[in-house]
């Protein structure tokens, strides 16, 4: 090929340019390296090649092209952005924040750099400047959802103590301005947002009013409380997962269906927002809060009233919202269904303990079944779930696309997957989807075509309202037992299956199913529970078995009070901070399950080799990294060094075992 003007380098560049875009790199590069041999300080070509050996991965190639390119260009935005995503990816993460630096100090308004920089602060561990980035991201668009699911990472992966105390007026912001968006899981990031409610200075007067007797209600600093907007939106969508608060919201609520015949309606008007928001959070935990029989009288006497009156009193209902779902009456439904209310948050109230379950009813009709369900087992895991469908969510993190084999390398790093299938449309089977959180998650999957089974068609029609209500099309839901999924006649190329086997009877008989259906080069991830993580639910429940509780909501709630007041049982205390123990149905799932299985990591070792299955890795970012301090020069997927990081470290695994694998060759 001989170049001999201007104009023949622009019409082959433009050919190369084509050729890269199409992904024939072996051609493009020819031709890049044609014009440099002609131009060597040509710098679109210098760019696009740098770029090129990029996207291969072939970082020794492209860092010299790209310092080139900046030496003839120096403010050339794209070169700074590229090059800083290869140092991202190849874990160069210094360098990486000097080229995100400088492409800020060229254009302060890159919205993407700011959050790829934030990120960088993150992985650096330097929070507060990771923090500055996402305040001067909101300044500059404040509805870009990037930001909302970057700053609502840090808030959920780090504990933040110091920072608030620092900087509270500041974070106190922050947390507002993400509390009053809804593309994030907000229970996610609770264990920071109550850092602003737990002052010191709170605690105390509450104890002191307990030790009183006097009404909380009447205390000037618990009143700026219930009226702070922070508050009232945590309660609204937050799973309250704190033992002082719970007793906290308990006591008023106590309070106020105790004297509401006493005290002057006016008074108790003030707090209307607060008693609407408190019985947000008790649909959403499901009324587990303790409640006396005194309470139990009173709530059936207000119920009575309500069903009587003519008109609809609005805090009357609030309270009776905070122990009973407006929805057991139908007295009440029916009254409520077509009200217009002048305050968006009893519309809201409305909306979530009448309208939704309607929605879920009519849904529910619409959900084609296979095959029946007919092992024992089975049927009682569906009755669990048709009774109480876990989990019971609000709101999710929106995801930006991202192709699938991206994703997977992310979350089985330093391993890394090299695939010659792309799954740029991949089919996702997500086999126990429960209310549809699992399949809100998978919805990212660049292109996805996704298929969620679940045995509960309760469960399965809560999915579909809240894959409506977040505009997810590429979804299906299917009635079904994962025993039956032989009946689809269909093959996916990524299943997703977490805390599911180990509530079947036989999980092993599961899992070969679900490898019947996974094609040739698909990937399956597997979440179990482990045995040696699992020390307070077992010791629990033998306590249950000895009390002889049942599944009801009444034994429930002597359950939650019995483990409470065990504060001197170390192992059993375990269950007090973890998130399943401040809803109904988490705490049913965790504790009361019909079935359960529990491995230790040389029986899965095993069921993998029998079933010729090769594991990627686990996914918890925070154990690997506390693993590979243990084992430095360790593969990363080496189960039996695992297995003895777990001897050492038996709370490692606390939720379960989450990792991928795949068939081998």
């Amino acid at each position: 090929m001989k170049l001999t003007d201007t104009l023949d380098i622009k019409n082959t560049l433009i050919k190369a340019f084509q050729l890269h875009k199409k992904n024939n790199f072996k051609d493009a590069e020819i031709i890049y390296q044609e014009i440099l041999k002609k131009k060597p300080k040509h710098f679109e070509t210098i760019f696009y090649l740098g770029t090129l050996y990029s996207q291969l991965e072939k970082y020794d190639l492209a860092e010299p092209l790209f310092m080139k390119a900046i030496s003839i260009n120096p403010n050339f935005e794209a070169t700074y952005q590229n090059l800083g995503l290869m140092y991202e990816q190849s874990e160069e993460y210094k360098k990486a924040k000097n080229c995100y630096e400088k492409l800020i100090q060229i254009n302060s308004k890159n919205i993407k750099i700011y959050n790829n920089l934030g990120l960088i602060y993150q992985e650096l561990g330097e929070f507060e400047k990771a923090v500055s980035c996402y305040e001067k991201l909101i300044q500059i668009n404040p509805n870009d959802i990037a930001l909302h699911h970057n700053l609502g990472r840090i808030f959920k992966l780090f504990k933040l103590d110091d920072m608030i105390k620092n900087n509270y007026s500041n974070l106190k912001k922050l947390f507002l301005f993400l509390l009053r968006k809804n593309e994030i899981n907000h229970s996610e990031i609770f264990h920071n947002t109550k850092l602003f409610f737990l002052e010191e200075n709170l605690v105390n007067n509450v104890e002191q009013i307990y030790k009183s007797k006097s009404l909380l209600l009447s205390n000037n600093i618990i009143n700026n409380l219930l009226i702070d907007e922070l508050f009232l939106l945590t309660l609204q969508k937050s799973l309250v997962i704190d033992e002082f608060l719970e007793k906290f919201l308990t006591k008023i609520r106590y309070e106020t269906i105790i004297s509401i015949k006493n005290i002057n309606h006016n008074f108790l008007r003030q707090y209307l927002n607060f008693f609407i928001s408190l019985g947000e959070q008790c649909w959403l935990n499901e009324y587990v809060y303790s409640q006396s029989e005194l309470e139990t009288k009173y709530i059936n006497e207000l119920k009575n009233q309500i069903e009587n009156e003519n008109e609809i009193d609005e805090l009357k209902i609030s309270i009776l919202s905070c122990y009973i779902s407006l929805n057991s009456s139908k007295i009440i439904e029916k009254k409520l269904l077509n009200y217009n209310s002048v305050n968006p948050l009893f519309t809201g109230l409305i909306l979530t303990q009448i309208k939704e379950p309607l929605e879920e009813k009519i849904l529910k009709r619409s959900i084609k079944s296979i095959g029946k369900i007919t092992d024992q087992i089975s049927k009682k895991v569906r009755d669990q779930y048709e009774e109480n469908p876990y989990p019971r969510w609000k709101y999710c993190f929106k995801y930006s696309p991202i192709n699938f084999i991206e994703d997977l390398n992310y979350a089985i790093k330093p391993n890394k997957i090299n695939s010659t299938n792309k799954f740029t449309n991949p089919d996702v089977l997500v086999a126990a989807c429960g209310t549809g959180n699992h399949t809100a998650y998978v919805s990212k999957y660049k292109n996805a075509k996704i298929v969620g089974i679940d045995l509960s068609l309760k469960s399965l029609a809560y999915a579909k309202r809240k894959s409506k209500e977040l505009s997810f099309e590429n979804i299906e839901f299917i009635h079904s037992d994962i025993l039956q999924l032989n009946n689809l006649n269909k093959k996916f190329d990524v299943i997703e299956s977490i805390g599911t086997l180990h509530h079947m009877k036989e999980p092993e008989k599961g899992l070969k199913i679900l490898i019947d259906i996974l094609k040739p080069h698909g990937f399956l991830k597997l979440g179990l529970y482990s045995e040696k993580a699992r020390d307070y639910v077992i010791k629990t429940r033998k306590i249950i078995k000895e009390k002889n509780l049942k599944t009801s909501i009444k034994d429930i709630r002597i359950a939650r009070e019995i483990i409470f007041n065990k504060k001197d049982d170390v192992v059993i205390q375990k269950l007090i901070s973890r998130g399943d123990f401040y809803s109904t149905s988490n705490v049913r799932d965790l504790l009361f399950h019909v079935q359960e299985h529990r491995f230790t990591i040389p029986q899965i070792s095993r069921m993998l080799k029998k079933l010729n299955l090769e594991f990627l890795g686990f996914i918890n970012s925070s154990n690997k990294n506390k693993f590979l301090k243990f084992f430095p020069q360790s593969d990363i997927a080496d189960l039996d060094k695992w297995n003895k990081f777990e001897n050492d470290n038996p709370s490692t695994f606390m939720g379960m075992y989450q990792f991928w694998v795949k068939k081998k060759i």
